[in-house]
C-alpha cells in the first residue's frame, strides 16, 4: 500500500455513515452503533468520512468495489463508464485530435466525429457524475458547522471541490442549474444560471476559501487533498478561460495566482517526464493536485485503468511490459497527434510495432499508434500492487501545465516575459535533455506554437478541447475523422463548443432552457 493519505480506503471504511442510516425515521435505535440521520454528525470521524466520500467520487462511483452493482453513486451505468475521469477523459480527448476510440458504438462515435446529442451517454454521466459530487458537497455543508479548526478545514476542501465541480460543468455546458447546501429539497427544481452568473461564484468562493488560510498545508501527508496552490490552479484555468466564457480579458488575474504557484508552491519538474504517470507517481514532485486510485484500495474500470487498458493490444504484453493484465484495444492517437513530436523528444510515448501512423480506419485499433504515457509499473520497473487495478493517479494539474499557462498569459499581455522564456526553457531541456529547442524571446514563438507545445506536453491529461477551443482552433481545424471522414473536416457547427444538457434532465427540469443548436 503506498505510503500516502489513503482517501479512498476511508471512504470504502465510511458505510456506517453513508448507508447504515435506519430508514423508518420515527424508530429509536435499540443501540448507540446505530447511526440515524439524527445522530450522524455528531462527531468528527463521521465528518471525516463524508468527506473521504466526497473525495473518492472524483475517482470511483460507488463502495462495492469494481463491477458489483450495489452502493453505486449513479444507478444503472456502465460503472467503469460513470467514473468521473473516465466520462471527463472522453469529453476532453475522444472529441479532439488527441484521441479516437475503435470500439464504435454510437455514443463513442459521436464524440470520435464531433458529431453529439443531448441523449450522448458520456455527456450525460458526466453531467450526472459532477451533481453527485456537487449534491454530496451540499449535504456536507448544510449539515456541518465551522465548530473547531478541523471542521474549518474539512469545509474549506468541500468548497473547493465543490467551485472545482461547477468550473467544469460550466466550461462544458454553459448554462446549468445551481444549487448550494441552502437549496430546497424533495421536488425541488434547481434553476439555471448562465456563466456570467457561475464566474464570480466560483472565483469569489475560491478566493475566499484561500484568503481563510484553512486549506490543509501541502505536505506528502495531505497528498491527494485540495490546498491553496490547487484552488489557484482552479482559478488559473477559470481566468484563462475568462474571455472564451465572455468575461473579458483576465490574464492579469491568471499571471498572478500561476505566479504564486511557481514561486511559492515548492513543485519542481520531475527530471523523467514519465514518472509523473507511472504507478509510483505519488512521489512526484510536479503533480499539483492528482484524482487518487489505487489497486487495492481504489477500484474501478475507470482512471487510470481504463486509459492503460484502453490504450493496450494483446500483441504488447500488457503485464510484463507495462504492469496491468488489461488489454482493451480501444483508445489510441491518430496521426495529428504524432506528427507534432520531433525525433529525440522523450515525450514521445507510443508503441509503433505493426500499426499505421495514418488512422485510416477507426473501427481498427492498428490504425494509429498505441499511447503508453500511462503505465502501472513504479519508477524502478516494478510492478503496481495490483495486475488488474492501476496503482497510478491521475495528474489532473502539474506544474508544467502552470508553466504553459504562465506563457501563455504572458503572450496576451501579463506576467514577466523573462520569467515566461525560463519556463519554457525548462520545459524544452527536460524534453530533449538539452538546450537545443530553448528560445531567446517569447517573440520566437506564437500562439499555434504555444498549442502545439501543450498538446506535446499533456496529450491525454484532459486539456486538449479547452485548449482548441481557447486559441480559436476547434471549429476550423481539421484532424483525423472530425466529422467522419479519414481526412477530417474543417468547419463544424458552433454549437459543438458546447455539450447539450441531457435530454433526461431538461425533461424533468422545467426551468432549463436547451442550449442552442440541440
Amino acid at each position: 500500500m503506498k505510503k500516502r493519505n489513503i482517501l479512498i480506503a476511508a471512504a470504502l471504511a465510511s458505510g456506517f455513515a453513508m448507508e447504515s442510516c435506519v430508514k423508518d425515521l420515527d424508530v429509536e435505535p435499540l443501540t448507540p452503533s446505530v447511526v440515524t440521520s439524527a445522530t450522524a454528525w455528531n462527531n468528527d470521524t463521521a465528518a471525516e468520512c463524508f468527506l473521504a466520500k466526497i473525495y473518492s467520487a472524483f475517482s470511483i462511483n460507488g463502495q462495492d468495489g469494481a463491477g458489483n452493482s450495489n452502493g453505486n453513486d449513479i444507478i444503472g451505468a456502465d460503472q467503469g463508464e460513470a467514473t468521473f475521469t473516465r466520462s471527463f477523459w472522453n469529453l476532453e480527448e475522444l472529441t479532439t485530435d488527441e484521441a479516437k476510440c475503435s470500439w464504435g458504438d454510437e455514443a463513442l462515435n459521436g464524440l470520435n466525429y464531433c458529431n453529439w446529442g443531448p441523449t450522448n451517454r458520456f455527456i450525460m454521466l458526466n453531467y450526472d457524475r459532477l451533481y453527485v459530487n456537487i449534491a454530496f458537497c451540499n449535504e456536507f455543508l448544510h449539515s456541518t458547522s465551522e465548530s473547531d479548526a478541523k471542521m474549518q478545514e474539512y469545509r474549506a476542501e468541500v468548497r473547493v471541490l465543490r467551485a472545482f465541480s461547477y468550473y467544469i460543468l460550466i466550461n462544458f455546458y454553459g448554462n446549468i442549474p445551481y444549487t448550494d447546501e441552502n437549496s430546497g429539497i424533495g421536488a425541488y427544481l434547481p434553476e439555471q444560471k448562465g456563466r456570467s452568473f457561475f464566474f464570480p461564484w466560483i472565483e469569489s468562493e475560491l478566493k475566499d476559501v484561500i484568503a481563510s488560510n484553512h486549506l490543509p498545508e501541502k505536505s506528502a501527508a495531505n497528498y491527494g487533498k485540495v490546498n491553496k496552490y490547487v484552488a489557484e490552479m482552479i482559478l488559473a484555468n477559470l481566468y484563462i478561460n475568462a474571455e472564451v466564457f465572455g468575461m473579458g480579458n483576465h490574464y492579469n488575474d491568471a499571471a498572478s495566482v500561476l505566479a504564486d504557484i511557481i514561486d511559492n508552491g515548492g513543485y519542481v519538474l520531475e527530471a523523467n517526464y514519465q514518472h509523473n504517470f507511472n504507478a509510483d507517481n505519488y512521489l512526484s514532485t510536479e503533480i499539483i493536485f492528482p484524482i487518487i486510485f489505487d489497486g487495492l484500495y481504489a477500484q474501478c474500470y475507470g482512471g487510470t485503468t481504463f486509459m492503460i487498458g484502453s490504450a493496450l493490444g494483446k500483441d504488447m504484453g500488457a503485464l510484463a511490459n507495462y504492469g496491468l493484465a488489461q488489454d482493451w484495444e480501444g483508445n489510441r492517437a491518430p496521426q495529428d497527434l504524432s506528427d507534432l513530436f520531433e525525433p529525440g523528444d522523450s515525450r514521445a510515448l507510443f508503441y509503433t510495432e505493426d500499426r499505421t501512423k495514418e488512422m485510416t480506419d477507426n473501427t481498427s485499433y492498428k490504425s494509429g499508434w498505441s499511447v503508453v504515457k500511462f503505465t502501472n509499473l513504479n519508477r524502478d520497473g516494478s510492478a503496481g500492487s495490483n495486475s488488474t487495478f492501476a496503482d497510478t493517479d491521475f495528474p489532473f494539474y502539474r506544474l508544467a501545465d502552470a508553466y504553459l499557462l504562465y506563457v501563455e498569459a504572458t503572450l496576451k499581455g501579463a506576467g514577466d516575459p523573462v520569467k515566461a522564456v525560463n519556463l519554457y526553457n525548462q520545459i524544452q531541456e527536460r524534453a530533449f535533455g538539452n538546450k537545443s529547442h530553448n528560445i531567446g524571446s517569447l517573440t520566437e514563438i506564437d500562439a499555434d506554437r504555444l498549442l502545439d507545445e501543450r498538446a506535446r506536453e499533456l496529450y491525454w491529461e484532459g486539456h486538449r478541447r479547452t485548449d482548441l477551443i481557447r486559441f480559436g482552433k476547434f471549429l476550423t481545424k481539421s484532424w483525423a475523422w472530425k466529422g467522419g471522414n479519414a481526412s477530417g473536416i474543417n468547419s463544424i457547427d458552433s454549437k459543438y463548443t458546447l455539450f447539450p444538457l441531457p435530454s433526461t434532465d431538461v425533461s424533468a427540469n422545467s426551468n432549463l432552457k436547451q442550449n442552442e443548436g440541440f
